[in-house]
């Protein structure tokens, strides 16, 4: 009985250890789960890749066109070890290569520049910017959006996010993400609301102001919709980028906890310093 005892304890320790070592770091949005699809011209500045990795291309994240030259995305999108990234502009179903509208670019990752404050454990400054090769042609179904004013208000107003991430939970630690661009509509937290519901789960978890929170409710982004775009429309019909998807908080991105994304109006003035784009929009304003 003894013998037993001690076992049971060892193995009762090694679970609190993974629950409390693993589980509490970040866990990477993988889907849309509850959401709608997306029509054509819908979310034109929606973008999503994929890398190159043993000569397969693997789905990995979404993105945001925010200029000519210039696509945001998250830097936990780049901790894979890849040299070569696959960009879809104005697609709606990635897997229909004849889709109207459908663009593909293959660029280098030196092209990527990730914020130097970048830290994974704790998602701080999860905020890349992709610097294309070449300038974007607009059309209908290719639009940037517009960045934030710096101390622009958006607690507890409503917003869609979107992308191609799995839309059920993973099973056996397998993730399938979709084919076809989903969406939902969310309710922006106050950070002072996020942070106690944050700290319930993780007491001791940094909050920083960077960050900004989506209530839970029927419906939740996680994973290969990791780095796509969270956005509030104004008074006048245009749409603003105010977060970009960064992590969930816990392993099966469930229901009932907030997502987490980062907040875009902190980091205006590293994005302009080193976005080789001089046509930013803000509020789609140039």
């Amino acid at each position: 009985m003894k013998i037993l005892l001690k076992w049971q304890l060892i193995l009762l320790g090694l679970l609190l250890f993974y629950r409390f070592h693993v589980e509490a770091r970040s866990t990477r949005p993988q889907r849309i789960i509850n959401g709608s699809k997306a029509k054509a011209q819908q979310f034109p500045y929606q973008v999503f890749f994929e890398i190159l990795n043993n000569s397969k291309w693997i789905p990995q994240c979404g993105g945001v066109i925010i200029s000519e030259r210039t696509v945001l995305t998250a830097a936990h999108c780049f901790e894979d070890k890849f040299d070569l990234f696959r960009l879809y502009f104005g697609a709606v179903n990635r897997k229909n290569s004849s889709e109207t509208g459908q663009q593909r670019l293959i660029v280098h990752r030196e092209n990527t520049v990730i914020h130097e404050g970048y830290e994974l454990d704790q998602s701080l400054n999860d905020i890349a910017v992709i610097n294309l090769p070449a300038e974007i042609q607009f059309d209908e179904y290719i639009q940037p959006i517009g960045l934030p004013s710096p101390n622009q208000v958006i607690d507890n107003k409503d917003g869609i996010t979107s992308g191609f991430g799995s839309t059920q939970a993973p099973k056996n630690g397998i993730i399938i993400k979709s084919d076809h661009l989903m969406y939902l509509k969310v309710r922006i937290l106050q950070n002072q609301m996020c942070k106690p519901i944050l700290h319930k789960y993780f007491p001791a978890r940094f909050f920083p102001a960077s960050w900004v929170c989506i209530a839970p409710n029927k419906s939740t982004p996680c994973g290969g919709d990791s780095g796509g775009p969270l956005v509030i429309k104004n008074a006048n019909g245009d749409n603003t980028l105010v977060g970009i998807t960064s992590f969930g908080m816990d392993t099966i991105c469930s229901l009932k906890r907030p997502g987490v994304y980062t907040r875009v109006s902190s980091y205006l003035e590293w994005i302009q310093s080193v976005s080789k784009s001089t046509k930013l929009y803000l509020n789609g304003i140039q």
